[in-house]
Formats: structure tokens, C-alpha cells, sequence
């Protein structure tokens, strides 16, 4: 009984390794902070700004993150609109260099959702209007990591939820 007992145990831990290697492939660490005196209680809606992307903008991958991020936030109450949000969305990412020069190899490294509040003493604007001078930073979630970005990787996908994961703060 005792060898038996042991080789299921041996199994069980080789079962979960190989489990968490091949389910592991969006190897990502996911950071984020937020104001602690801002109030996300009566935030419910929002816009997105232009991306601010280090390496080159992909106005796919802006695209595809923003279906994400727009599913995953409805479920939590929010409500993307055109016109006078509470909040304001922006991304910026970087892609993976291979020897040091640009390879279009779908992966990103970096992957960053920024959410401002919309300044009370200035006029609500558009999100085309919305420059950066009437809002201010309130939360900002990082994933870090290999982050494929092919349509057949759910890394991409993973990487949105983690980083929304902790929006908005309790």
C-alpha cells in the first residue's frame, strides 16, 4: 500500500507540473496601483484615448485589447460611450525584439491599462478632445511577461483579464 500510495502521489505532482507548463504559456506578472484617495464607486463609464505605445502602434492589437477590456468591464457595470465619461482608457505596450532589431513576431513584453478620472473643474470632453490636460491618472494595471498576440493564443486575452482582474478596487 505504501508504494502505491506513493507512486499516486508521484503522479499527482508530475500531472499538476506538466499541467502548469502547458497551460503556462502566457508567462506574465501582472502589477498594478491606484490612487487610494480616488472614489470608484460612482465611476461607471468610460472612454478610450489613443494608445501610447513605445515601439510602433498596431491598430489590431489596440483593437483586439479593447473588445477585451469593453466585455470585461461591462460584466463589472461599466459602459463605454462616446460622449462625457466618467473615465478615460489608454494603452501602451512593447513589443519583443529579436537580436535587437524589430521582428513583427507577435509577442509583446509589456502590456499597460491606464484609467484617468475626468478633472470636475473642467468641462467634459469627447474622447478625440480628451488631450491628457482635463484628466488625471487614478489607476494603472501592468502585465509583464511573453505575451502572444496571435488570434490562436489566449495569452493576449489572459493578460487583459489579469490586469483588469483588480479594476476597480475594493
Amino acid at each position: 500500500m505504501r508504494r502505491s500510495g506513493g507512486q499516486q502521489s508521484f503522479r499527482s505532482i508530475v500531472t499538476i507540473v506538466l499541467a502548469v507548463l502547458l497551460t503556462g504559456g502566457c508567462a506574465t506578472s501582472i502589477k498594478y496601483s491606484y490612487d487610494t484617495k480616488a472614489s470608484f464607486l460612482e465611476q461607471k463609464s468610460y472612454s478610450w484615448a489613443s494608445s501610447s505605445s513605445v515601439d510602433r502602434r498596431d491598430s489590431l492589437l489596440e483593437r483586439n485589447v479593447q473588445v477585451l477590456a469593453d466585455q470585461l468591464l461591462a460584466q463589472k457595470g461599466f459602459a463605454r460611450v462616446s460622449e462625457r465619461p466618467d473615465l478615460t482608457m489608454s494603452m501602451s505596450y512593447e513589443y519583443e525584439f529579436g537580436n535587437g532589431l524589430y521582428q513583427y513576431n507577435y509577442q509583446l513584453r509589456m502590456l499597460t491599462l491606464n484609467i484617468f478620472k475626468i478633472k470636475s473643474d473642467m468641462p467634459a470632453m469627447s474622447t478625440q478632445k480628451n488631450n491628457g490636460e482635463n484628466r488625471e491618472l487614478i489607476w494603472q494595471g501592468t502585465a509583464f511577461g511573453t505575451i502572444n498576440t496571435d488570434a490562436a493564443s489566449g495569452d493576449l486575452k489572459q493578460a487583459v483579464e489579469g490586469i483588469l482582474l483588480n479594476f476597480p478596487p475594493k
